[in-house]
């Protein structure tokens, strides 16, 4: 994804869905490019979609290179790697909901409870998202208030409970629920992510000697 075309040749436009619902984007030509020293071949960008004001790297790129993307909050780096750590724990990537087309990466299983009410969902972690956001009634309603945001405990069994503020949007056809940087980070520092040509699987290092229960503030819902 880039944030304008920068010289490259648009050949066309398609439809794409965002949270705002569908929106047209431009689509370039295929191209040659590096990013962290790894040299890598685009079939094509989109540009300009409104969820990213950034140059965003994808799955594709990380499937072709066949390289370990590995996040560490601590430390506020990333990092390309060419092997799987052998620390912390393995998580495989499970099945996409139904109907998710073309999405066939990070998506974990997560359970859902505010304001009394409990839900099981299949969520996709993406280090792309600034903070979580979650399609509205879930869980209930959101506090009169605040409509637009609300305190949700989000637990794994692998990986413990976080309560989290989430922002809400209301456009069908997205995940459940996008785990974004801030409920991740909540959960432990390093993260591994290994992209095969369908799913995969993430190496999550626990912070030793600390509760998996925490309170996670809210901040901004655009990817950036």
């Amino acid at each position: 994804m880039l944030r304008e075309d920068f010289g490259l040749e648009v050949v066309g436009r398609m439809v794409v869905l965002a949270f705002g619902g569908l929106e047209t984007v431009e689509i370039t030509r295929g191209f040659r490019y590096s990013a962290g020293g790894v040299e890598a071949v685009a079939d094509s960008a989109l540009v300009g979609l409104s969820a990213c004001e950034c140059n965003g790297l994808g799955v594709d790129f990380l499937r072709k290179a066949g390289i370990v993307f590995a996040v560490d909050y601590a430390e506020g780096t990333a990092a390309f790697l060419r092997t799987v750590p052998e620390e912390g724990m393995t998580l495989a990537f499970g099945d996409p909901p139904p109907g998710r087309i073309g999405l066939d990466s990070a998506f974990i299983e997560v359970s859902l409870a505010a304001g009394g009410r409990f839900r099981t969902v299949t969520g996709l972690l993406d280090t792309g998202a600034t903070a979580t956001v979650m399609r509205r009634g879930l869980v209930g309603p959101a506090p009169i208030y605040s409509p637009d945001r609300m305190a949700v405990r989000v637990g794994n069994e692998h990986l413990g409970a976080v309560t989290i503020n989430v922002g809400l949007f209301d456009q069908d056809g997205l995940p459940a629920i996008i785990l974004g940087n801030d409920i991740m980070r909540a959960w432990a520092d390093r993260w591994y992510f290994s992209f095969a040509q369908a799913g995969g699987t993430v190496i999550v290092v626990p912070r030793s000697g600390e509760s998996s229960d925490a309170e996670v503030p809210a901040i901004a819902t655009r990817a950036r």
